[in-house]
C-alpha cells in the first residue's frame, strides 16, 4: 500500500514546486522576494526594496538598480554586467561569482559584501564603500575605484591590473597575492596607513 500512494504524492509535489518557482519571476518587487534564476535584463528596479531577496543566478544585465535596497540579498552568480547600481545599498549582500563587468556601482554601500570570485572588470566603483568586503580572487582589472573605501577589505589573489585606486582608502586591507600591474594608487591610503605619492603605480612605493 505504501508504494501505491507514494508515487502520486511525489508527482503532485513536483508539479506544485515547479509552478511555484515559475510564478516567482512575476512576483512584484518586495523584501525577501524569490527571483532566483529569473530573466530581468534591462528591468527598471530603481529605488525598490529587495532586502534579503534571492536573486542568485538572476539575469540582470543592464538593469537599473540605482538607489535600490539590496541589504543581505543573495546575488550569487547573478549576471549584473552593465547594470546601474549607483548609490545602491548592498550591505552584507552575497555577490560571490557574480558578473559585474562594466557595471556602475559608484557611491554604493558594499560594506561587508561577499564578492569572492566576482567579475568587476571595467566596473565603476568610484567612492563606493567596500569596508570589510571580501574580494578574494575577484577580477578588478581596468576598474575605476577612485576614492573607494576599502578599509579592512580582503583582496587576496585579486586581479587589479590597469585599475585606478587613486585616493582610495586601503588601510588594513589584505593584498597578498594580488596582481597590480600598472595600477594607480595615486594619493591612496596604503594598507599600513601611509599616504602614497601622486605618482604611485603598481604599489605605494613608486
Amino acid at each position: 500500500m505504501t508504494n501505491i500512494f507514494k508515487t502520486p504524492l511525489i508527482g503532485v509535489a513536483a508539479i506544485f514546486y515547479s509552478a511555484q518557482a515559475f510564478a516567482a519571476c512575476s512576483d512584484p518587487a518586495a523584501p525577501g522576494v524569490d527571483w532566483s534564476g529569473c530573466k530581468l535584463e534591462k528591468a527598471n528596479l530603481q529605488s525598490v526594496d529587495l532586502s534579503g531577496a534571492d536573486l542568485s543566478k538572476a539575469r540582470l544585465k543592464n538593469a537599473n538598480l540605482k538607489h535600490a535596497i539590496l541589504t543581505g540579498a543573495d546575488l550569487e552568480r547573478a549576471n549584473l554586467s552593465g547594470a546601474i547600481l549607483t548609490r545602491a545599498d548592498l550591505n552584507g549582500a552575497n555577490m560571490e561569482d557574480a558578473n559585474l563587468k562594466g557595471a556602475n556601482i559608484s557611491g554604493a554601500n558594499l560594506k561587508k559584501a561577499i564578492l569572492v570570485g566576482a567579475n568587476l572588470q571595467g566596473a565603476f566603483l568610484v567612492e563606493a564603500n567596500l569596508q570589510g568586503a571580501d574580494l578574494e580572487d575577484a577580477n578588478l582589472q581596468m576598474s575605476r575605484s577612485q576614492g573607494a573605501k576599502l578599509k579592512d577589505a580582503n583582496m587576496e589573489d585579486s586581479k587589479m591590473d590597469n585599475a585606478d585606486f587613486s585616493g582610495a582608502d586601503l588601510n588594513g586591507a589584505s593584498l597578498d597575492g594580488a596582481s597590480t600591474f600598472n595600477t594607480s594608487f595615486a594619493n591612496a591610503t596604503w594598507t599600513n596607513g601611509r599616504r602614497c605619492q601622486a605618482t604611485a603605480k603598481g604599489n605605494c612605493n613608486k
